[in-house]
């Protein structure tokens, strides 16, 4: 049995400010659908906290890290000593822009500094509510929602884990799940802020386990969304990129969390993390951080930027049949991370979407093996 907590921040910007997630889309937020939150859950030392956003710097997650491991919990009496943080965008294309000179703007530094404090707080007030919970696991069937965006026979990852954590009372505390297809059912016309599916997910788990924080961790899904192309701004439908689909999309998901059956499982609580220079095609270069999460017989690998299906797909073969939660968009947020063989077909994602993170290259074919490989270390598979 571990100490587990979780809690949720209100971080709904006002109006005004930036979007981030089209080049297409010029207006600033004109209103709120739902509201943006901060998610933090903590087992034990370790925490991972989800964010509403496009995206997230690095230097952002470093010093949300930074405050909760070295300084922010000295001295709060209770607390239990973290040893690892976690900190992961959602990729919600309704988010404010928080990433300097990356994924549109201009960032507003207040409120960058209040997501930060958000963080933060999300952590320090899980920690203090943090109770004795056990844990019970279970894969869903896939809920059909993902499609591959660059060809009708690539892969998409159908894993859809879930994580029910629960007090000596049988109350829940926590319920996690993870699904790989893009927060973009909305499309560059909507201009009032909202979480996308992820929040539809959450609403409809929270309305099942009264009391509970429900936590969306992103998958590998660089190269998956709900059908249409990386560049385009509609689906055929008309209806398919309005916030009626937004909601069949995230109560398809919710509804195979659901019915996902569920046992207990048990292990160790631990972390291991790792960081590594990855080169771009011009010869710049970036520094990576890959982290492995132990959670009571569970292990969760959050990897940065926007990892391809296929990497997903080959760390969990790597790792059956004991059960492996793999996320993106945690600890920074670059560019994508394409698999090798897809840099010969181009698109959007090799070719064009380096340039709207700030760069003038795309990562160099071979980089998403090497943060697998760096998963697989971790994992000890190697």
């Amino acid at each position: 049995m571990s100490r587990v907590g979780a809690a949720t921040v209100d971080v709904t910007p006002p109006s005004g400010l930036a979007m981030s997630g089209f080049l297409a889309r010029t207006s600033p937020a004109t209103g709120t659908h739902d509201p943006l939150t901060v998610r933090a859950v903590t087992v034990d030392g370790t925490a991972v906290v989800t964010v509403d956003v496009c995206g997230l710097h690095e230097d952002t997650c470093s010093r949300i890290r930074e405050r909760l491991l070295g300084g922010d919990l000295t001295g709060a009496a209770g607390l239990t000593e973290l040893t690892e943080v976690v900190v992961a965008a959602t990729h919600t294309h309704g988010g404010p822009a928080v990433v300097p000179g990356r994924l549109g703007g201009p960032v507003d530094p207040g409120h960058l500094r209040m997501l930060e404090d958000a963080c933060v707080d999300a952590v320090r007030t899980a920690l203090r509510d943090a109770r004795p919970a056990r844990l019970r696991f279970g894969t869903g069937a896939d809920p059909g929602v993902a499609r591959n965006r660059r060809r009708p026979d690539g892969p998409t990852d159908p894993a859809l884990p879930v994580l029910v954590w629960s007090d000596e009372a049988g109350a829940t505390v926590a319920v996690v799940t993870a699904y790989a297809c893009h927060p973009v059912v909305l499309g560059a016309d909507n201009t009032l802020w909202t979480a996308d599916y992820p929040g539809v997910v959450r609403r409809q788990l929270e309305l099942a386990h009264p009391g509970a924080v429900a936590v969306f961790l992103t998958g590998c899904c660089g190269d998956a969304n709900t059908g249409h192309s990386a560049s385009a701004s509609t689906l055929h439908s008309d209806d398919a990129r309005t916030y009626p689909a937004c909601e069949r999309a995230g109560t398809a998901i919710a509804q195979a969390v659901l019915d996902t059956g569920t046992g207990p499982v048990d292990g160790p609580v631990g972390s291991r993390s790792a960081e590594l220079d990855l080169q771009r095609l011009d010869g710049s270069s970036w520094t990576a951080r890959v982290s492995v999460l132990d959670w009571s017989g569970v292990r969760l690998v959050a990897l940065p930027g926007e990892p391809f299906a296929a990497t997903a797909l080959a760390l969990r073969a790597a790792a059956a049949p004991e059960p492996l939660v793999v996320f993106g968009y945690a600890d920074g947020c670059p560019g994508y991370f394409p698999t090798r063989e897809e840099y010969a077909a181009g698109g959007y994602e090799v070719e064009q979407a380096h340039f709207y993170y700030g760069e003038q290259a795309a990562f160099a074919p071979g980089t998403a093996e090497r943060l697998g490989a760096e998963a697989l270390h971790l994992l000890g598979l190697t």
